[in-house]
């Protein structure tokens, strides 16, 4: 489905997939698989879905291994808010066995970042939006790209 056959493009909810180690849920494919499955669950329209997508890491420790990336948009259920939806992507982030050491960029279970929650703009120590750094990041636009997503990234635009 392309972003011209969905319902209210412009409050869509667009999230980043990535994972490079194995999860409580099985290797990095079954773990994208089972969050996109729940990311059904806090929409209230269609889901789009990117094909995934093997990249280098980016500013990451040495050894790092490659990751598996998608990107996923949807309508928020009506009540979300950008905190809220961020503190349910952080579960399910805990529930396929993501620990966080501090350490930046490192090889992770699952990774959820929500890159732009409609046309909401954000700067709190908790959450920028949109994502700071989304249209710098060959895993958030090549999926977009070619999946024909389009998102704005404050006055950075991608459409295919």
């Amino acid at each position: 489905m392309t972003m011209a056959h969905i319902p209210e493009p412009d409050r869509y909810a667009f999230v980043a997939l990535g994972a490079n180690l194995p999860s409580a849920i099985g290797d990095a494919e079954a773990t994208i698989d089972w969050a996109f499955a729940q990311l059904k669950e806090l929409s209230s329209g269609p889901i789009l879905r990117s094909s995934l997508y093997r990249t280098s890491p980016v500013d990451s420790p040495a050894g790092t291994p490659d990751f598996l990336n998608a990107m996923a948009g949807f309508l928020p259920l009506p009540d979300e808010t950008p905190l809220s939806l961020l503190h349910k992507l952080q579960a399910l982030e805990n529930a396929a066995g993501r620990t966080r050491s501090g350490i930046i960029n490192e090889a992770r279970a699952l990774d959820l970042d929500l890159v732009v929650f409609g046309a909401v703009e954000m700067h709190s120590d908790e959450l920028m939006l949109p994502h700071p750094r989304a249209a710098e990041r060959k895993f958030v636009l090549e999926p977009c790209w070619k999946s024909r997503m389009t998102i704005s990234f404050c006055r950075v635009s991608m459409s295919p």
